[in-house]
């Protein structure tokens, strides 16, 4: 299941922080709850609605990390997060590619069953374009906050996949 529909922002009231200024490790898995993406966020810095940190995207190989930036939002049907900004893939590329990954991420890990299966909401959607103004995909899946989850995820692939060959440069 792919998303189909245009995603509508509400942004949220500057000054009600996201999870109450949370900062730290909030990590991604597919939208079937059984792989975590080798990519992770670590926030640094989250107050007065604004949060920042980075991509970690040297648990998957890459030379580089990516900055993240971002506003506290609520994503109808999903609930209060943040928007981020991702320049994770001219960090890959570690050359400006042009391309844009924009994410959204609950404030909140997603709910787990006694059996360790996610249930419930989706904790992060993510869309990709490019500066022609090409959409070229999207991924979503849920999140966890906290330290990782599983050991040896570098081989996982990142949330924002692969850029398509013709948007290559």
């Amino acid at each position: 299941m792919k998303l189909k529909t245009l995603v509508v922002v509400t942004l949220g009231v500057l000054g009600c922080s996201f999870a109450s200024a949370q900062t730290g490790t909030f990590n991604f898995w597919n939208d079937a709850g059984t792989t975590e993406y080798c990519n992770y966020l670590v926030i640094t810095y989250n107050s007065g609605g604004i949060a920042a940190g980075y991509d970690d995207l040297m648990a998957c190989g890459s030379p580089n990390n990516a900055p993240i930036v971002g506003f506290d939002a609520t994503l109808p049907g999903y609930g209060k997060g943040i928007i981020f900004g991702d320049g994770i893939y001219d960090a890959e590329a570690d050359t400006f590619t042009g391309l844009q990954w924009t994410f959204w991420v609950s404030d909140k890990s997603s709910k787990r069953a006694k059996n360790g299966h996610f249930t419930g909401k989706y904790g992060w959607i993510g869309v990709a374009g490019s500066y022609t103004g090409i959409y070229f995909g999207d991924n979503y899946g849920y999140m966890t906050i906290g330290p990782r989850e599983e050991g040896e995820v570098a081989g996982h692939g990142t949330t924002a996949g692969k850029v398509p060959a013709k948007l290559r440069k």
